[in-house]
């Protein structure tokens, strides 16, 4: 019996690692590398190579230091298990890989076997959360059914450094001028994998120039600030961000940069960067699980990476060579909402008009009118959904419609908005609600939180296919839908609202468009609501009732 796409993604969390092979090996599944020959499986005419190092591992020394190339070597390997994770991983629950360390920089490929496409077009995932959590091992992000049925396509998953391991600043501790980078080393990270997949993608059949880069949440925030990292844009030619735009960086002199490095000090009692790093492994993610990781992380701007805020750097031109599509779902907020276990809708709404009110006080006095405009604009009246919609634009529509707005002067730009929602009503079209059709992985790991029963195959075919499209030539329409692209002057938005129904809309949600812009920067608003001391005090109340 024929096994369906769905029975090919297994979630077999292991601790497995891959060693070197001194003896005979499988040599239809060698491929022979700059950093030795990596022999992969495969599985239903599908082809895997897994954990493959690109970069050399950021332990001891290189601990906070940026990225440094994998060595030329030739010896063999199995590539049959996932590598090593970056701590935190396991804040996304179906990671394979059970291991975390400081030694997680590896990536993942997928090849069917029998398409003989002579240049198959790559596509790179670059995973999101919230630059905290999260894999390439992740079973939400297995390409096995991808390059299933769009057999000319290359897939590559990744992992990088999270956390403070990844982003943070140490600019005010003695010794910190030497760790200039580290408060981007996760994005430094992300473009040694894309310099690793340009030298050597070519050996599994993949044109690395044709290269796409896409990820979601953190992921595209990353995918949307590399097109301006020198570092990396020589390395791929398109990107496709959901859920994540420039706005995901944050200037180095914030709350939550600042107040990370200071916890990491208070914690350990380091008063140099010698002191940390001298703290053991252990010793310092136990810094993070304590105290570190009350803050926010993200890229930071206004450093030796990221000079000025990404989308300065887009209004110069250094990604006018990129096309882009970008888009994000019509309730984005209302996961974070619903993560928070044991509330009820009318408590999480609670928090969101806390929240967000709190962040409106982090307003000058004269942009206070644009908050209160927005108020009026919105397209809920209903209070907490009001806030959650305001999240929903500032923290990631807004930000994204910026950046395309200056990058279609410099060439083509397309948009989308994911309307079509969950099964779950309060939910409705939350963030991430999209990625098991982009990975057509159904009912599997996270992805039957995000979508439940909510399943159409006509939505998998055509996503699927448009997102490869964009990936093959630069176009994502297809056959059956013509996707306009998008400019400041003909803001064509395709809104993939449900079966049949995926159409281009002008103009959409113009007045909370016109109302947030000039809100856009306002990272506060993001830090407030992502404190839980709001939802402590709502479930203290509750339970004093």
């Amino acid at each position: 019996m024929k096994r369906e796409f769905k029975d090919l993604i297994r979630f077999e969390p292991y601790e497995y690692l891959n060693s070197e092979i001194t003896g005979d090996y499988d040599e239809a599944h060698a491929v022979k590398c700059v950093n030795g020959t990596f022999v992969g499986t495969e599985e239903n005419g599908v082809a895997s190579w897994l954990g493959i190092p690109y970069a050399k591992p950021p332990v001891g020394g290189r601990r906070f230091k940026p990225t440094e190339y994998v060595d030329a070597d030739d010896r063999v390997f199995e590539a049959k298990y996932y590598g090593k994770c970056a701590f935190g991983a396991h804040g996304q629950g179906d990671c394979i890989q059970k291991l975390e360390s400081e030694d997680c920089l590896y990536l993942n490929i997928w090849v069917k076997e029998d398409d003989e496409t002579a240049k198959k077009p790559v596509m790179v995932w670059i995973h999101g959360g919230a630059y905290v959590a999260g894999s390439g091992s992740q079973a939400s992000y297995c390409g096995a059914n991808l390059v299933q049925k769009q057999s000319d396509i290359i897939l590559v998953t990744i992992n990088y450094r999270l956390n403070m391991y990844g982003f943070m600043d140490f600019s005010s501790v003695p010794g910190g001028e030497n760790f200039g980078t580290a408060s981007c080393n996760g994005l430094l990270d992300q473009a040694m994998a894309l310099r690793w997949v340009h030298e050597n993608i070519a050996a599994f059949g993949g044109d690395p120039g044709n290269v796409t880069i896409f990820g979601q949440s953190a992921g595209g925030g990353s995918v949307s600030i590399l097109p301006v990292l020198k570092e990396a844009n020589q390395y791929f030619q398109k990107v496709i961000a959901q859920s994540g735009s420039t706005g995901l960086a944050f200037p180095v002199d914030c709350e939550a940069a600042q107040g990370k490095t200071k916890a990491l000090l208070a914690y350990t009692g380091c008063k140099t960067m010698d002191d940390i790093m001298a703290l053991s492994e252990e010793k310092l993610q136990e810094a993070y699980a304590e105290a570190v990781g009350n803050f926010t992380s993200c890229p930071y701007y206004g450093t030796e990476v990221l000079p000025e805020a990404p989308i300065e750097l887009y209004k110069k031109g250094l990604a006018k060579h990129i096309t882009i599509m970008a888009g994000s779902t019509a309730d984005e907020a209302r996961l974070f909402m619903g993560e928070f276990p044991g509330l009820t809708f009318e408590e999480q709404k609670i928090f969101a008009q806390r929240a967000v009110g709190d962040g409106a006080l982090c307003l000058k006095e004269e942009d206070k009118k644009y908050y209160e405009e927005f108020g009026r604009v919105c397209r809920f009246k209903e209070p907490g959904l009001i806030e959650t919609e305001f999240i929903n634009e500032i923290m990631f529509r807004i930000p994204m419609l910026q950046q395309l707005d200056v990058q279609s002067a410099w060439g083509k730009t397309y948009c989308f908005y994911w309307s079509y929602p969950s099964s779950n009503g309060e939910m409705g079209a939350a963030h991430s609600v999209e990625l098991m059709f982009i990975f057509d992985v159904r009912g599997v790991g996270t992805n039957s939180v995000f979508n439940g029963t909510n399943i159409s195959d006509d939505i998998f075919e055509a996503v699927q296919q448009m997102w490869t499209n964009f990936a093959r030539c630069g176009n994502p329409s297809t056959d059956e839908i013509e996707w306009k692209p998008y400019s400041v002057d003909d803001q064509n938005v395709l809104d993939i609202a449900g079966p049949g129904d995926i159409r281009i809309k002008h103009d959409l949600l113009t007045d909370q468009y016109k109302a947030v812009l000039p809100l856009v920067g306002y990272y506060q608003f993001m830090d407030k609501f992502f404190t839980p001391g709001y939802l402590l005090d709502i479930v203290a109340a509750r339970e004093k009732n």
